[in-house]
């Protein structure tokens, strides 16, 4: 999630992507830890019947990866680094791996194999056709997402588990190319205080993500047994 981390250089951060996935960060601890808290019953949540529990994570994905959207834009609006870029995406796709290997043990009726994670690597791929096109990019991303309104899903991988983490690229490609154009089209520039809380928190969001459900599940664990 080096673009759910990685924005620009340190000293010309642009704090409405710092908010933004910081506040993606702070909902997912927040979601993660109510689902920690069903699994070992002091909660009673329907994640998938009501409303606001199944909107909850879309909104999450939504923030993430319109970030990454606007983060990548502003990391190669210079021009395509490419030992820069392999070296995000290596790092995406390294972790991504270790979901699928961690979960496939742990949960092996309900391993990841295409969460968001996975999603942001092959976005990243897909991102490079429409780096500094924000017309472009605006026009595909309506493509993609408009149909959903008419309940509409583009085919992607789908095995036959239900995964614990399914975050398909298509439709999420709308949603980063939709961040694209926010950046080019200047909105990256709103002026927010900037909070060195919420820097590092998005600065680090990839570590947070990695760690803070084995921690919150182990909490979660203790207090059980206790």
């Amino acid at each position: 999630m080096n673009q759910l981390q990685d924005t620009d250089k340190r000293n010309s951060r642009f704090p409405l992507v710092d908010y933004t996935r910081a506040l993606a960060v702070y909902l997912m601890v927040i979601f993660h830890l109510s689902f920690d808290l069903k699994i070992f019953g002091f909660a009673q949540i329907d994640f998938q019947r009501n409303l606001f529990w199944w909107s909850f994570p879309r909104v999450i994905v939504f923030l993430f990866l319109f970030s990454m959207g606007m983060s990548f834009e502003i990391s190669f609006e210079k021009g395509l680094n490419t030992q820069k870029f392999f070296k995000r995406v290596g790092k995406i796709v390294f972790c991504a791996a270790l979901i699928t290997l961690f979960t496939y043990f742990a949960y092996p009726s309900r391993w990841i194999y295409f969460g968001t994670l996975h999603c942001i690597a092959i976005c990243s791929f897909f991102a490079v056709p429409f780096r500094a096109r924000p017309r472009t990019a605006l026009t595909f991303s309506l493509i993609i997402l408009a149909p959903l309104l008419w309940g509409y899903r583009w085919p992607w991988i789908k095995l036959e588990h239900a995964s614990l983490d399914y975050i398909p690229a298509l439709p999420w490609m709308g949603v980063v190319l939709l961040g694209m154009a926010a950046k080019n089209f200047g909105l990256h520039q709103v002026t927010l205080p900037s909070i060195r809380f919420i820097t590092l928190t998005s600065k680090h969001s990839l570590y947070i993500y990695l760690l803070h459900q084995p921690l919150l599940y182990g909490l979660v664990y203790l207090f059980y047994t206790w």
